[in-house]
């Protein structure tokens, strides 16, 4: 499929062509409606068409205008699931829908959107999800100008949910306009060489269904008159479709008619189950609800009848492996010719039976959280669906190593998603979706756990699979009732303590208050503070002779005595020629080893004043004086951190980082290099640089959660996303990382290389 434009598209099936167009042509027109809405009754194709629209669009080459920013299914996941997944698809570090929401406004760029199956999203036990998701999340997305989304959305209730764009575009992918018949007849025709139906209907009967078609392509009349099956007589003709009810009456008559007893039973027995199942899991549901044969020792089912429905109905994937009966018309005429499905106990017998062979061979604890993702996953899916999740969904381990959405269902399931002893999962679960590895997910909520249960910390930092870092301690804006200091409040900037204040962060809160903590335990030590009261600050700095420099919000610098006893001046000296020099707005700065600010236009200014005697070894060439600046950003300079490369009087290493999301390395007095150290799509929001006694550690964060942790030295880099932003980082010389956040303070070091 090529555009109008000569771009090469992805290969779209059963004729959905001109609904593709449909959506392009949406795309392409800034005039059209900001929602369009996509629906259709179950299996005509509304999803894949939506994920072949992300294929076709959010490729490199794509033009700007025509590009999906997020591609999104909904079905079985809940508000919060559906929050961190678009945060994660957009590049930003919220937890909530209001986070979310703000974050988007920060980036008036065209922001394009995509939900799929939102009908079927939530868990039991939680109706009208998908509407909750649009009042909470996508309405309010809606306010903002630059948001455009495209929804599939068939419910009326959850369709009303959108209040902020009137008229949206819609497309009913069951109005035959929007598939075109001879692609549609071909598509059919390919379908029906691996279709193992001995008298399928024309093409014309299921047209423009693709699920439809995919049922007919397995009518069996062959079998309808063998003397298991319940004959069911259901002619079907193309001369006189009828409506869409119609044509889905017809092909199932004529479908049920070629199904032995047996099969039958095995169709039945996926009624009402709410979740995919595999061949060896449908056959131990069909024996549950109608004993006879059990699957084989190898796994396989090896019983006919599900051999047998294997081939007569369907897979959810072409190609897949996993079989369901969700809602809809099939669902209805099954549940209409076999009463037993309305039984309300029979889903919960089901699922009993799939936990009980899930957990086949565990005895304790103990064999449970050693069972694997997998298994885990799926004792956790099963005890939700008959009402037994309570205590494994708030089991810190299985929390760690089972799948976070399931984990995440399974609360919001139980009614704990919002419980305060919750809050650690919560605020890791944004980067526990994003982490496949179970080990690492259990470093990463060891870490939200300290300071909340130590004990649980523990137990998960047992299971921690060596990510690079460890946490060591953690305080959260919560506080904690046992202590009788409760602080942190948001951290806005972050500084290393130096001299008398070595071995300590210095935490700047909103309001502009310093408060010095601990870097080896978090235990807060005092406060920093001007005469004349907290101003709201950017950015601090300290050096060896117990002075804090200080910028406050209007771009003034000013200097604290915190712990100092020597001549003044000189520091204030240098930052006023800087100031003076400066032609932005200073945004960032730093103290030690010179002063040196970042200002708005990207920026950096050093200066270098003159070396005393002794500073310069004999013999050698002093270093440069005065004033320097070299322009290393485009857009404001956001973080800056220097550094002595060797002894006094050696070089100094100037590293920035900035709006841009790039971090330069600069030697005042030389021309910066070409190249970046890093470089990312979200801005840098804390930086940080010191000499330890591990060698030189640099410290960067972004503003959509990760930090990149560096030490040339041994050439140890190690990535990790606490899972909200930082926005202040400080490294004491004997290695302790103190990450500021607005949710709280974490205290982690790097490990040791192995070997």
């Amino acid at each position: 499929m090529v555009d109008q434009d000569g771009h090469r598209l992805p290969h779209m099936t059963g004729g959905r062509h001109l609904a593709a167009r449909a959506l392009l042509g949406w795309l392409d027109d800034p005039r059209s409606p900001r929602l369009c809405l996509v629906g259709g009754s179950p299996g005509a194709g509304k999803s894949h068409l939506l994920a072949w629209l992300y294929a076709a669009t959010a490729g490199e080459g794509t033009p700007p205008a025509r590009r999906l920013h997020a591609f999104v299914p909904a079905g079985g996941s809940t508000l919060p699931g559906v929050t961190v997944e678009l945060a994660r698809h957009l590049g930003v570090a919220a937890r909530t829908p209001r986070h979310l929401v703000a974050w988007a406004a920060l980036d008036p760029r065209r922001t394009v959107i995509t939900i799929a199956d939102l009908d079927h999203a939530g868990v039991p036990g939680s109706p009208g999800e998908g509407a909750r998701i649009v009042t909470d999340l996508l309405d309010p997305l809606l306010d903002l100008p630059h948001v455009r989304l495209l929804v599939e959305c068939t419910d009326a209730a959850t369709r009303a949910a959108f209040t902020r764009v009137a008229g949206p575009a819609a497309l009913d992918l069951d109005e035959p306009r929007w598939t075109h018949p001879g692609r549609f007849a071909r598509w059919y025709a390919e379908l029906l060489v691996a279709a193992p139906g001995t008298s399928p209907p024309a093409a014309e009967a299921a047209y423009p269904h693709p699920g439809l078609a995919r049922l007919a392509a397995r009518v069996d009349g062959a079998s309808a008159s063998s003397p298991s099956a319940a004959p069911d007589p259901a002619p079907v003709s193309a001369a006189d479709p009828g409506g869409p009810s119609e044509r889905f009456a017809r092909i199932h008559r004529a479908w049920w008619a070629g199904l032995g007893e047996d099969v039958r039973s095995a169709v039945a027995a996926l009624y009402g189950l709410d979740l995919p199942l595999t061949a060896r899991q449908w056959a131990i549901a069909c024996s549950t609800l109608y004993p006879g044969p059990a699957p084989g020792p190898d796994g396989a089912a090896t019983d006919a009848p599900i051999a047998a429905a294997t081939r007569a109905l369907p897979p959810l994937l072409d190609g897949g492996d996993t079989w369901a009966l969700p809602a809809g018309p099939l669902a209805d005429f099954v549940a209409g010719r076999r009463g037993e499905c309305l039984d309300p106990g029979r889903a919960a017998r089901v699922h009993a039976a799939l936990r009980r062979d899930a957990d086949a061979g565990i005895v304790d604890l103990a064999g449970l959280h050693d069972a694997g993702e997998e298994r885990l996953s799926a004792i956790l899916e099963h005890s939700v669906r008959i009402g037994d999740a309570a205590a494994l969904a708030v089991d810190p381990i299985v929390q760690a190593l089972a799948r976070p959405h399931v984990v995440a269902g399974a609360l919001v399931a139980t009614g704990q998603w919002a419980d305060p002893a919750q809050a650690a999962f919560r605020g890791a679960y944004g980067t526990l979706v994003a982490e496949p590895a179970p080990g690492t997910r259990a470093a990463l909520l060891a870490m939200h756990r300290l300071g909340r249960d130590d004990d649980a910390a523990r137990r998960l930092a047992a299971r921690a699979a060596a990510p690079g870092w460890r946490a060591e301690w953690a305080r959260w804006g919560e506080g904690d009732p046992l202590r009788p200091d409760r602080w942190p409040g948001p951290v806005l900037a972050a500084a290393s303590g130096r001299g008398a204040l070595a071995g300590q962060a210095l935490l700047v809160d909103d309001t502009g208050t310093i408060r010095t903590v601990r870097g080896a335990d978090g235990g807060i030590v005092g406060r920093v503070g001007a005469s004349f009261g907290p101003i709201p600050l950017r950015a601090l700095a300290s050096t060896y002779g117990g002075r804090v420099a200080t910028l406050n919000r209007w771009g003034g610098v000013d200097v604290l005595d915190a712990a100092y006893h020597g001549p003044r001046g000189a520091l204030e000296a240098g930052f006023r020629r800087l100031v003076n020099t400066c032609g932005a707005e200073p945004t960032v700065l730093c103290a030690h080893p010179l002063p040196a600010l970042g200002d708005a236009e990207g920026a950096v200014w050093c200066y270098a004043p003159a070396p005393t005697p002794t500073s310069t070894p004999a013999g050698d060439e002093p270093p440069p004086r005065g004033v320097f600046s070299a322009p290393l950003h485009a857009g404001p300079v956001t973080a800056l951190g220097a550094v002595r490369t060797g002894t006094a009087g050696a070089p100094t290493l100037v590293i920035s980082g900035g709006r841009d999301g790039r971090v330069r390395m600069w030697s005042p007095g030389a021309e910066p290099g070409p190249d970046a150290l890093d470089a990312r799509a979200a801005p840098v929001t804390a930086l940080a640089c010191e000499q330890t006694t591990e060698g030189l550690l640099i410290a960067v964060a972004w503003a959509d959660g990760p930090v990149r942790l560096r030490r040339p030295g041994d050439d140890t880099t190690v990535d990790l996303n606490p899972g909200l932003p930082v926005t202040g980082i400080a490294v004491s010389v004997e290695g302790h990382i103190v990450l500021g956040t607005a949710a709280g303070v974490i205290g982690l070091r790097l490990e040791r290389p192995a070997g």
